[in-house]
């Protein structure tokens, strides 16, 4: 016989906190790709190059979306702003990525292993600011929500 399935809200925090290990490689995958795409079509024929580079692209939109829609600070709002919202910050995010990547590209031209090396850090980075800059807006929420910001 079969287990009941888990409760929701268990299983909204399991998804909330495996979800970034499965949505990041994606994010890794593409940042990759604006880097260097010379490598996708070394590593795999050139027709799989943009449809894989595509799924990358979709894969982080939606990590980075589902991120935002299950934040703190916007889990009261109306479904269609909170996915508005969400779709907007994923793209401001990795359409910002692409710029980021694309400018590290230019510097170091003809050094595809700096330029990989530099731009993955820069990827680490965007990434743990993001999620220090979310939970920050969390944190700042649930303090105004509660009326518990300390007064000098």
């Amino acid at each position: 016989m079969s287990e009941p399935p888990l409760p929701s809200v268990r299983r909204q925090l399991l998804f909330a906190k495996y979800r970034p290990l499965i949505t990041t490689p994606f994010f890794f995958g593409f940042s990759t790709h604006v880097l260097s795409p010379a490598l996708f079509s070394r590593l795999l024929s050139s027709r799989f190059d943009i449809p894989i580079s595509n799924l990358l692209l979709f894969g982080s939109h939606v990590g980075v979306t589902s991120y935002l829609y299950t934040s703190k600070h916007l889990r009261k709002a109306h479904m269609f702003e909170r996915l508005l919202y969400s779709i907007y910050g994923s793209a401001m995010f990795n359409f910002g990525t692409v710029l980021v990547m694309s400018i590290i590209r230019s510097i170091f031209p003809d050094k595809e292993p700096l330029r990989l090396g530099i731009g993955l850090s820069t990827a680490v980075a965007l990434l743990a600011i993001g999620k220090k800059y979310v939970n920050y807006i969390d944190q700042v929420f649930e303090a105004v929500r509660y009326r518990s910001i300390p007064r000098s």
